[in-house]
């Protein structure tokens, strides 16, 4: 009985190590995501909708206990952290009607603030009598099953700019009228 017991204080002392790493691998999200910067979307969608909190809570859902939302700035928090923002989307009431409807959003996961990977999943859904608020969520629900699956690949890699370029317009043409 007493070997039983040490047994198993052997096995619980070698577990702690396993345990500590496996929490340090949960990733945390902020429950809401962003537009990007300089970009407005559609705002009648961003007020009507709430598909930006759909997005994060469908991927702590998929991700099986790898992703865990968090109310503190995901910024200043060490460990793997990941920040969603949506780049272009388009919506509009109408279903089927009023064309598609579609948003391509970025994340990008940081380990203790340094960028290790990016992915950028875009989705669509063209239903014919759906509105705009369910359409997006349909699609909320799409991107985060793919960010999930990103996840759990573990391939992660910097495909695209920090920052778009800024267009650079040149001084304007010095064009003779026609005559």
């Amino acid at each position: 009985m007493i070997r039983s017991k040490w047994r198993l204080l052997f096995a619980l002392c070698l577990a702690m190590p396993a345990l500590s790493a496996m929490a340090d691998d949960v990733i945390r999200t902020s429950p809401r995501i962003a537009l990007r910067d300089g970009y407005a979307g559609y705002p009648e969608f961003m007020k009507q909708c709430d598909w930006t909190a759909e997005l994060p809570a469908h991927l702590v859902d998929y991700s099986h206990g790898l992703v865990e939302l968090t109310e503190q700035d995901i910024e200043a928090l060490s460990g793997r952290t990941l920040r969603i923002r949506i780049m272009n989307m388009r919506s509009a009431d109408g279903g089927g009607f009023s064309g598609p409807k579609w948003a391509m959003i970025r994340a990008e996961l940081f380990q203790d603030g340094k960028l290790i990977g990016q992915y950028q999943p875009y989705r669509q859904t063209m239903t014919l009598f759906r509105g705009g608020c369910s359409s997006l969520s349909k699609i909320s629900d799409a991107l985060a099953a793919d960010t999930a699956a990103w996840l759990r690949r573990g391939d992660f890699r910097i495909l695209f700019a920090d920052e778009q370029a800024a267009i650079e317009i040149g001084p304007e043409e010095d064009v003779p009228p026609i005559q």
